[in-house]
């Protein structure tokens, strides 16, 4: 455990001076390893280099305070340690895949990495595609179960609703598998359900999407629902809460399925919509 301490202390101070110049001799010194045997350890564990951390850390940093401030573009990149706009424009756009002005816009999405940390496992410094959205009422149709669980612990009991043949919950919703579905966490109870004008039933229950903010985050393309969703829940809770200066305001989670016919598989992908609030200073 005092290995692990001394990593995480050593994370710590990269993470306290990002806005500086890395001093990998104090990272080391902190780790009680050599700068190389430090770095040769990092990339081991995460498959990238300390470096490269460090610059998605502050392009992520600098993409939250584009989003959430008025400063100027140009006192963001000399912050982050750029030597100019245009350098920092540059590496902006390949993580984040827009400018920086147009990252102001919240339904825009940024690719983002948790801060990381050492445990048994390791969290954060995985990229999240994340966006903040501003939704009006969106009103569906379907059946709902209350579930015995935790709301991390859900996932099992959503593929047995998903795949019950029994209750054929997934056909009396909708007959046609492509198309938008959603699953819904409210507060112990699950719907599976689908916009009013693709349900293929009448005998099924309003279900409404409040309006209000929501930070979205999405998969890649082709898994599994069963093995995306929750991955992509764990990062959003152990990493983003605790570093976006969000916090969720009810017990409540949208999932979002975007299916696809079998010879398009691999085009299918997921999102998770949590309702969100930012944090008072």
């Amino acid at each position: 455990m005092d290995v692990l301490k001394r990593l995480n202390d050593a994370i710590e101070y990269v993470e306290n001076h990002l806005c500086d110049d890395i001093a990998m001799d104090e990272v080391s010194r902190i780790a009680l390893c050599t700068p190389d045997g430090f770095n040769r350890f990092f990339s081991y564990m995460t498959s990238m280099t300390l470096n490269e951390y460090v610059r998605h850390r502050r392009l992520t940093l600098a993409a939250y305070e584009l989003r959430d401030t008025n400063c100027k573009v140009i006192d963001i990149a000399v912050k982050y340690n750029y030597n100019s706009v245009d350098a920092f424009a540059k590496a902006f756009v390949k993580q984040h895949g827009i400018t920086p002005t147009n990252a102001r816009l919240p339904e825009n999405p940024l690719k983002i990495y948790p801060p990381i940390s050492f445990h048994i496992s390791i969290k954060g410094a995985k990229e999240m595609d994340f966006r903040i959205v501003e939704t009006n009422t969106i009103v569906l149709r379907g059946l709902s179960k209350k579930f015995t669980c935790e709301p991390a612990e859900r996932f099992p009991q959503e593929h047995i609703m998903w795949a019950d043949h029994h209750e054929d919950i997934q056909n009396k919703v909708c007959t046609t598998i492509p198309g938008t579905w959603y699953g819904i966490w409210d507060n112990g109870t699950y719907w599976i359900a689908k916009p009013q004008e693709d349900v293929s039933s009448g005998q099924l229950d309003d279900v409404i999407i409040e309006k209000g903010k929501y930070a979205v985050f999405t998969t890649g393309s082709g898994g599994f629902a069963g093995d995306e969703l929750p991955k992509l829940r764990e990062l959003i809770f152990d990493s983003w809460l605790t570093d976006s200066g969000y916090i969720q305001t009810r017990d409540y989670e949208v999932e979002v399925y975007h299916l696809f016919p079998k010879s398009e598989k691999n085009k299918r992908y997921y999102e998770i919509w949590i309702p969100v609030e930012k944090q008072e200073e």
